[in-house]
C-alpha cells in the first residue's frame, strides 16, 4: 500500500496580543493516491508558467490577487484529495482556566494544533510534510512530540519540514488554510467565496472549544 501524503500549513497566528489574529487555523491536504498529488503539482506548475512567474514564485493566500487564488482552487478541484482543518477562536481564551494557561506558549499551541488535526484524519502509513518554520530545535521538538502522540496502533508516520517555496503542495495547503480562515471572518464580503470552491473535498472542519 502506498503511503498517504499529507501537507500541513496554518493561517492566522498562535499569539494572543492585541494585534494577533482572531482565529488560528491548522489545515491538511490529504492525498490517498500519490498519483493525484503528482497531478496537482503539475497543475500548479503549469498555472505558474501561464502567469509568467519564476519557478520559485509562491502561491499564497495573503499575497496573491484573489482572482488568482480562485483560479488555482478551480484548477485543483478536478483532482482527488481531502481537506481537514481545526481552529481556535481566541475569544474562547478570555475566560482562562488553569488547564488552558500552557497554550499561551506559542510553540506548544502550534504543536498541539497539528496533533489535534492529525487525530481527525484516517492515518495509516503517512508521509507528513509541514511548512518549515522556527528553529531546528523547535522542529525537532515538534517531530518528537507528534511521533509520540500519533504513532502506535498500526499508525506509522514520517514527518519532515520543508520550505514552501520548494513545495507546491505546501503552497496549496497555504491557499486552503487561508480559505478556511477567511470563511470564519464574518465581517468580510468574500467570507465563503474561496471555501465554496473546495466543496466536497472538505472532509472535516472542527472548532476546538475550551469552554
Amino acid at each position: 500500500m502506498s503511503k498517504q501524503l499529507i501537507f500541513i500549513d496554518d493561517s492566522g497566528d498562535p499569539g494572543f496580543k492585541s494585534v494577533s489574529s482572531d482565529n488560528f487555523v491548522m489545515v491538511a491536504a490529504l492525498f490517498i493516491d500519490p498519483k493525484n498529488a503528482e497531478s496537482v503539482m503539475r497543475e500548479i506548475g503549469s498555472y505558474r508558467k501561464e502567469l509568467g512567474w519564476r519557478y520559485n514564485h509562491e502561491f499564497k493566500f495573503t499575497k496573491n490577487p484573489k482572482n488568482i487564488v480562485m483560479e488555482l482552487l478551480k484548477r485543483v478541484n478536478q483532482y482527488d484529495f481531502r481537506v481537514y482543518a481545526v481552529y481556535i477562536d481566541k475569544v474562547d481564551f478570555r475566560k482562562i482556566t488553569p488547564g488552558m494557561v500552557p497554550f499561551f506558549d506559542k510553540e506548544r499551541l502550534y504543536n498541539w494544533m497539528i496533533k489535534e488535526l492529525l487525530r481527525e484524519m484516517p492515518i495509516k502509513t503517512a508521509k507528513i510534510t509541514i511548512d518549515g518554520r522556527s528553529s531546528k530545535q523547535n522542529m525537532r521538538n515538534t517531530k518528537t512530540y507528534l511521533r509520540r502522540e500519533i504513532s502506535g496502533d498500526g499508525v506509522k508516520v514520517d514527518i519532515k519540514f520543508e520550505d514552501s517555496t520548494r513545495a507546491d503542495l505546501l503552497q496549496l495547503a497555504d491557499i486552503i488554510a487561508g480559505s478556511v480562515n477567511r470563511s470564519l471572518q464574518t465581517n468580510k464580503t468574500d467570507t465563503k467565496k474561496y471555501i465554496s470552491m473546495l466543496g466536497s473535498k472538505i472532509a472535516k472542519i472542527r472548532k476546538i472549544d475550551f469552554r
